[in-house]
């Protein structure tokens, strides 16, 4: 595959590539990515598919993931992978906003959204539908299209619509960016606890992801209980609802913001607040998803 994306690169398309206009997240608006920008990351796209196949493998294997000494190491190699991919979780409905804003925005004509198959099924060889669930945005919507990845334009409305059967299916939805910078941000992605390379290692380390604007509460006495629902503790993929017997116990501390627990929630006994404070403000404001 990287042999195959390097050959389509050729010298007479790749100069056509770096002088186009791309355009990236920058703040509370849109701007113009420039030429390194956009080669240094076509460059991470290539490698990849190896990249979380070797995060993979160090996950899965239990000497290192199942002991002590083994979860170190896996903690510091997170940190020395500082500006890799990073996510940032929302709700739905703030997906919802930044797919509009995208398209919304007055910027240069140019791919703005696309859709492609799921990097970490495609990279693992271990499908689970939905399976064409990767939403590049801004920048990375030319990226993974030039690099012939089987990814389409699609509209905000088409976006959303995956967006929403991706929460139905029980997916969390993660603003991915490199660099720590909302400069770099270029997917919205569909995750799950099972074959989700960051979800799984974020799990494991605690580095990868970070909460959302938003963050649950819950009214104890909408709560209908564990054995009229429950639905909230198997949805949430954070470990934030732990059973009692009784009413189900919220450890705030782990809410990433997904909002997964409110859908499913029979009581409504749980809505979506502001996050206060919200840490990466910085990297995408609250102003553009809530």
């Amino acid at each position: 595959m990287i042999v195959r994306s390097f050959n389509l690169l050729s010298l007479y398309i790749l100069p056509l590539i770096l002088i186009a206009v791309h355009v990236r997240l920058v703040g509370k608006g849109l701007g113009h990515a420039g030429p390194v920008q956009y080669l240094l990351h076509m460059l991470y796209a290539v490698a990849e598919p190896t990249i979380l196949r070797i995060t993979d493998f160090l996950i899965t294997k239990k000497i290192i993931a199942g002991s002590v000494p083994g979860r170190a190491f896996l903690r510091t190699i997170a940190m020395l992978s500082h500006y890799l991919p990073h996510g940032i979780i929302v709700t739905t409905r703030a997906a919802e906003k930044l797919l509009d804003y995208i398209e919304k925005e007055e910027v240069p004509a140019g791919a703005k959204i696309a859709v492609g198959p799921c990097v970490c099924q495609r990279s693992l060889n271990k499908w689970k539908e939905p399976s064409c669930k990767d939403i590049v945005i801004l920048y990375g919507a030319d990226i993974y299209r030039h690099l012939d990845l089987g990814y389409r334009i699609i509209s905000a409305a088409e976006a959303i619509n995956i967006v929403q059967e991706s929460r139905k299916a029980g997916l969390v939805h993660s603003i991915d960016f490199c660099m720590q910078s909302g400069k770099w941000a270029f997917v919205l992605c569909n995750c799950d606890k099972d074959i989700c390379v960051l979800t799984r290692t974020y799990l494991l380390t605690g580095k990868f992801i970070y909460a959302g604007p938003e963050i649950v509460i819950m009214d104890t006495l909408s709560c209908l209980g564990e054995k009229k629902c429950g639905r909230c503790i198997p949805a949430c993929i954070f470990g934030v609802n732990i059973a009692t017997g009784n009413k189900p116990s919220v450890d705030y501390t782990r809410c990433q913001g997904c909002g997964q627990c409110v859908q499913v929630c029979k009581g409504k006994a749980r809505k979506m607040t502001r996050r206060s404070p919200y840490a990466h403000e910085h990297v995408v404001p609250s102003e553009i998803l809530l």
